[in-house]
């Protein structure tokens, strides 16, 4: 799935190098809870929709529609053409993506934290020192754990998943001491907290940062350096 919306997407933006006049100007956005995601009427919700408007009343004016398609693994992009778009560095860094695209600025910034039970007694990151963290493989919290955690004396334990359930189980069955993620990841464990019903709380410190940035074609007549943003 993840190649299929990787070949969607690289479609979508090599055909965006111009607007028509009548067209309307395409947005599309990775789903990230808090950014852009989808309600409960099935619409696009977050500050992504507001920031599409905005960029496209500085490209084309006011007069022309604003829509933003969001990149999720049940819908893909469905269109077959975007203006910009709004990605992680995860999907950058896919090679023909990053081959296609000029990276503009952040627009988003999320907190990459640790998560406890509340019982625990571990209160800071300079805690984890040796103590057993679960964590997803490629994702976010690996990557601030191998940058932010694994110098710490002895280096914490690694729990490694391939998926967002197996981790939230092994959490829940008390398998490792902490998990790391995106804060939007962690909410959502905690409110499906197992058989055993365990409460946890997310460290006040974060030990790292998931943005979103700006992108558009290579090729487009959209400038970054002349786009306002908020």
């Amino acid at each position: 799935m993840r190649h299929r919306l990787v070949g969607l997407l690289v479609a979508a933006l090599g055909c965006a190098l111009a607007l028509p006049a009548h067209a309307e100007f395409r947005c599309a956005a990775e789903a990230r809870a808090g950014f852009a995601e989808r309600g409960r009427d099935d619409a696009v919700t977050g500050p992504a929709v507001a920031l599409c408007r905005k960029l496209a009343d500085q490209v084309v004016g006011a007069a022309t529609p604003a829509r933003l398609i969001l990149i999720a693994p049940d819908t893909g992009l469905g269109l077959p053409e975007v203006n910009i778009a709004f990605l992680s560095p995860d999907m950058i860094g896919e090679r023909k993506i990053v081959e296609l695209v000029t990276i503009g600025p952040a627009v988003f910034h999320e907190p990459i934290s640790l998560m406890v039970p509340e019982r625990s007694t571990l209160r800071q990151p300079h805690q984890m020192a040796g103590r057993i963290i679960c964590l997803i493989i490629g994702g976010d919290g690996q990557v601030a754990l191998e940058s932010e955690l694994a110098r710490l004396d002895p280096p914490p334990i690694r729990l490694s998943f391939r998926e967002a359930d197996e981790l939230r189980d092994a959490y829940n069955v008390g398998r490792c001491e902490a998990a790391i993620g995106r804060l939007s990841e962690l909410k959502t464990m905690q409110l499906e907290a197992g058989i055993n019903q365990i409460r946890s709380r997310v460290l006040p410190t974060a030990v790292g940062d998931a943005p979103i940035f700006l992108v558009v074609p290579q090729g487009s007549a959209i400038r970054l350096d002349s786009l306002k943003l908020p």
